[in-house]
């Protein structure tokens, strides 16, 4: 399926503490898909729904600007992948950020730009979203067009269509039931935001380093971007 680069870079943005602006529309829970089942169990149905409020709720999280809220509805492997790139901005070469991939190097990025580093050595995962959210960090626009589409539940996990405008963009978004609860995990979307942002700078004609140094020059000024190469942590 072709990925919808934009629904990919908002996506990106809000998830990562996005250098390109976050938040969200106060959207109530989609009904623009169904489970893969045509006649799904009452339970199912259930789930569907939890999970599509889940999504919702977090939307909501970060539109009200209340990040611990927001923290609460994403899965444990989200908070991991915070803690790896809180720990990146701290002690990561240049070369290892950039081993990463671009979404996660432009988490790394901004983390450096805007925690020093007793402050970011101190924060928790789930701190850090919630600071990320309430600075302003996620844009309050960029999932305004973005939803689910079809939800397939199986057992403690789900996965959902993307969708951008009401189209399928092409991409999964997954879910993990943890606590009795379902939680967001963005991490099955890193490597297609990856792509889209590969795809944006040829558009461009740059290379992908080049189109990250721009973004951070726009953010925090030409001149601040070859300290945010460098670890916090020298």
């Amino acid at each position: 399926m072709k990925r919808t680069t934009p629904a990919l870079l908002a996506l990106a943005a809000v998830l990562l503490v996005g250098a390109c602006g976050g938040g969200t529309t106060t959207a109530a829970s989609s009904s623009a898909g169904t489970t893969s089942s045509t006649t799904p169990s009452v339970d199912a149905a259930a789930e569907e729904k939890a999970v599509r409020q889940a999504f919702a709720d977090y939307r909501d999280a970060a539109r009200a600007k209340d990040g611990l809220a927001a923290a609460e509805l994403l899965s444990q492997d989200m908070l991991d992948y915070y803690t790896e790139g809180r720990d990146l901005a701290l002690t990561g070469s240049a070369e290892q950020v950039a081993g990463q991939g671009a979404t996660t190097a432009m988490l790394v990025y901004v983390m450096r730009a805007e925690f020093d580093a007793t402050e970011l050595r101190g924060m928790s995962p789930e701190q850090l979203v919630a600071a990320a959210v309430e600075k302003g960090l996620v844009s309050e626009s960029s999932l305004d067009n973005v939803d689910l589409g079809a939800v397939t539940v199986d057992g403690d996990t789900a996965t959902a269509e993307m969708t951008s405008r009401g189209k399928d963009a092409g991409v999964e978004m997954t879910f993990h039931k943890e606590d009795g609860s379902w939680r967001f995990d963005a991490r099955s979307l890193m490597t297609a935001a990856d792509e889209a942002l590969k795809t944006v700078a040829k558009q461009q004609g740059v290379t992908l380093e080049e189109f990250l140094d721009t973004t951070l020059g726009t953010l925090y000024g030409a001149e601040r971007v070859p300290e945010l190469k460098k670890p916090l942590e020298g």
